[in-house]
């Protein structure tokens, strides 16, 4: 079985496929994308309506390519589908290969060459190299949780939500302390009854100390190129909840994936 020397393949077109063949670019090989839906922008174009990034614009994009526009604003979903959009249309044009509705059904070893790909309605790829850059959002982990069996009540992941009219007027509990789970219980905190549910306390720092949000900090310090085991441990803080109601927050309510006003939420 023959494969081309300089071919490698990506399953995803999200931002880490995209980001991945850019890097594959720079090396001179030739990849080639495999994005299961229809569009060149992974997840994004399906996540819930409402979803605003905690980074700013500078912050958030791919390399080689400006996010645009002001770069202290917190895009919003449908801006990142379009910036992802644009960032495939840049790889195209530089010599990648971005083939969508191409679902990946199968990766086994090709002998002594490489890898082959089978493709959902027939079809074989090959490459010496593969990255896998699917993500998790199309099969999200639903913990089997004591008693749900016997509950009556909707069980809703947050890869299922879109907005606060599937559960307005109810009770709800969001469970977790990530920023999806903060901004959703933020939003609907105006539609239903809602408690927000943490495993441990959340920490919380300022978004903007000194004027400038964080993530400059972290650019400027180094932080943010610390390894991970020491990134996760930062001092703790002296407002922490372990459970909310409504939009109560330690100085503020929830806004975008982070507490207003000017304070982000850290597990």
């Amino acid at each position: 079985m023959s494969t081309d020397n300089d071919r490698v393949l990506i399953v995803g077109a999200g931002q880490s496929g995209l980001a991945a063949a850019y890097a594959a670019l720079e090396q001179g090989l030739r990849p080639v994308l495999l994005e299961a839906s229809a569009r060149a922008a992974g997840s994004w174009p399906h996540y819930y309506d409402s979803l605003t990034l905690f980074s700013p614009a500078r912050y958030s994009s791919l390399p080689g390519l400006a996010f645009g526009g002001d770069g202290d604003r917190y895009p919003h979903r449908d801006e990142v589908v379009a910036y992802l959009e644009r960032y495939a249309a840049a790889l195209a044009g530089r010599g990648a290969e971005i083939r969508t509705g191409t679902r990946v059904t199968e990766v086994t070893e090709a002998g002594g060459d490489g890898f082959a790909v089978r493709l959902a309605g027939g079809g074989e790829l090959t490459a010496p190299r593969l990255i896998a850059a699917t993500g998790s959002f199309a099969r999200p982990h639903r913990p089997a949780l004591t008693g749900q069996d016997g509950f009556t009540g909707q069980i809703l992941h947050a890869a299922g939500y879109r907005h606060p009219q599937q559960v307005a007027g109810r009770r709800v509990i969001v469970v977790g302390a990530g920023n999806s789970a903060v901004q959703i219980a933020y939003e609907l905190a105006d539609h239903a009854r809602v408690t927000l549910a943490s495993r441990a306390p959340i920490r919380f720092l300022p978004q903007r100390p000194l004027g400038r949000d964080v993530h400059h900090w972290f650019r400027l310090t180094g932080f943010d190129r610390l390894p991970l085991r020491r990134a996760e441990r930062p001092p703790a803080s002296r407002s922490s909840i372990t459970a909310a109601t409504g939009r109560r927050c330690a100085r503020g309510g929830w806004s975008a994936g982070r507490c207003s006003p000017g304070w982000t939420a850290m597990r």
